[in-house]
């Protein structure tokens, strides 16, 4: 071989040399982009991932801050607020009929004074799983007869301060004060409910029941559900329907003969009050079966 073949034959396996080289090292980069690549998506997809769950739960946050503003605006503005027990009345132990509902009332914290006149407050009561919606049953305040002739028998009174406060002593005590209202015919026509204390003849579509007050028994007969108010405690305004702050109001439904003849158990009933100021109280309360004549349901 010549000395010219020979340089020939090392070019030539130079050159197949470096071009292995070349294709190894295009290999190589395109191995590393590929690597790089994968980084890359897993990158971007557990971004993604993030990004996703940072903004649902910035949604979640927002959702939950809202309602809370929401919550913390409606107790803001509401201006009673419930302040006790709230009970209902059956005919323990067949629980065939409902007799009354009665809770506790104040004025809110921040609140001056609510008017409870029927003519500008409004209470509705609702069980929907018995297919009943009355839209206002508000009929009697007895605050404005505290000081009346008619109720001196059943109205207490405390003076403290130079102030006199009236309060009945128990919703009985308020159900026969509305007795001599209505005896007295210082009531709105027609006339929900009869209390007396001589048995009634007749029970044709009408609700009735009995109590003792005073070792007197009085018997009510009830034409139509209607709920009525009568001061507690705190109240000295005499002679009007405003309930002054640091006061308590009871609110009592008495049920008529659609509304008494089934009981509630089982399922939610609600009374709202709607007062002149102020957005409006909602009482809910689920009814188990009910344990005794009168049971605390909420």
């Amino acid at each position: 071989m010549s000395g010219r073949q020979l340089i020939i034959a090392v070019k030539r396996v130079s050159l197949k040399s470096a071009i292995r080289a070349y294709n190894r090292k295009m290999r190589r980069r395109g191995l590393a982009g590929l690597d790089t690549a994968i980084i890359l998506i897993a990158f971007i997809i557990t971004a993604s991932v993030l990004a996703y769950v940072a903004v649902n739960m910035g949604l979640f946050v927002t959702q939950k801050a809202k309602s809370t503003i929401t919550k913390g605006e409606e107790t803001a503005s509401t201006a009673l607020t419930l302040s006790g027990s709230v009970l209902y009345a059956v005919n323990y132990p067949t629980d065939t009929n409902s007799y009354w509902l009665y809770f506790p009332v104040s004025p809110s914290s921040g609140v001056s004074s609510v008017e409870l006149s029927p003519a500008t407050t409004a209470i509705s009561f609702t069980a929907s799983s018995s297919g009943i919606e009355l839209s206002n049953i508000y009929v009697f305040s007895l605050m404005s007869y505290v000081s009346n002739y008619y109720v001196t028998q059943t109205v207490s009174n405390q003076s403290q301060g130079g102030q006199t406060y009236y309060y009945f002593t128990s919703p009985y005590a308020a159900l026969v004060a509305l007795s001599e209202i209505i005896s007295n015919k210082q009531n709105t026509t027609p006339v929900p409910v009869n209390i007396s204390t001589t048995k009634p003849t007749t029970t044709t579509d009408v609700n009735t029941f009995s109590f003792e007050y005073q070792r007197t028994t009085y018997y009510v007969t009830v034409y139509r559900t209607f709920a009525f108010t009568f001061p507690i405690a705190g109240f000295s305004l005499a002679g009007s329907d405003v309930a002054p702050a640091g006061s308590t109001i009871g609110v009592m439904v008495l049920f008529g003969p659609h509304a008494g003849s089934q009981v509630f158990q089982y399922q939610t009933v609600t009374v709202q009050i709607t007062p002149n100021i102020g957005s409006p109280l909602t009482v809910s309360e689920y009814i188990y079966q009910p344990e005794g004549n009168v049971t605390i349901i909420g």
